[in-house]
C-alpha cells in the first residue's frame, strides 16, 4: 500500500540527492555512494572525526582472488598508526553494513581532514535601551506567537543596523595618521 506522499509524488530528499550524487561519487572511485554518506553510522562518531572515505577502488576478479576492494582512508597523521591497528575491526563493520565484502582491505593517506563546519555562535544580546524600544512597539500585539517572531525580526534589523553603522564609521574615519 502506499503511502500519501508516495500517492502524491513526493519523493525523500536524500533519495533525490543520492540519485544526483551517484554518477559524481562513481567518477571519484566511490562506487557504494552510501560509504560516504553513512560513514558515521557504519564506522562510529569517534572514528568518523578522525577519518574520511576518499576512494573505493574495486579489486579485479580473478580466479582465487578475494573479492572486495581497497578502501582509501584519509586520516590525521596523529591516528594513523592507531588505525592500522583497528583495520580488521573496520573492514568487518563496513563489510557488515553493506551485506556483502565490498571492502578486502584499508589503504590509509595521512592527510588532514576537511575542517568541520561549525554551528554560528549565538547573537549577542541588544544594549537594554533598544532590547526596552522593541518591547514597547510590540506591547500592544496581543498574540503571544506573532509577538515573539516580531521581536525577533526587530532584534535581527536592530543587530543589521549596528553592524551597518559600525562600517560606516570605520570607513569615515580612515586610515590612522602618525603625527608628523
Amino acid at each position: 500500500m502506499k503511502t500519501e506522499a508516495q500517492r502524491r509524488g513526493l519523493a525523500p530528499a536524500a533519495a533525490a540527492a543520492a540519485r544526483v550524487a551517484a554518477p559524481i561519487l562513481k567518477k571519484r572511485g566511490l562506487a557504494e555512494a552510501r560509504i560516504v554518506t553513512e560513514w558515521r553510522a557504519i564506522v562510529g562518531d569517534t572514528v568518523a572525526e578522525r577519518s574520511a572515505p576518499e576512494r573505493l577502488l574495486r579489486g579485479r576478479a580473478a580466479p582465487g582472488a578475494v573479492p572486495g576492494g581497497t578502501l582509501r582512508l584519509r586520516v590525521a597523521g596523529v591516528w594513523a598508526l592507531e588505525f592500522q591497528h583497528m583495520a580488521p575491526g573496520l573492514i568487518e563493520r563496513i563489510n557488515g553494513f553493506f551485506g556483502y565484502p565490498a571492502v578486502a582491505r584499508i589503504q590509509f593517506v595521512q592527510a588532514p581532514l576537511p575542517a568541520a563546519k561549525r554551528a554560528p555562535a549565538p547573537p549577542a544580546p541588544l544594549p537594554p535601551a533598544a532590547e526596552a524600544r522593541l518591547a514597547a512597539m510590540t506591547a500592544k500585539i496581543d498574540d503571544p506567537e506573532l509577538r515573539a517572531r516580531v521581536l525577533a525580526l526587530g532584534r535581527a534589523l536592530e543587530r543589521r543596523a549596528a553592524r551597518v553603522s559600525k562600517t560606516v564609521t570605520n570607513k569615515l574615519s580612515g586610515p590612522a595618521r602618525k603625527p608628523v
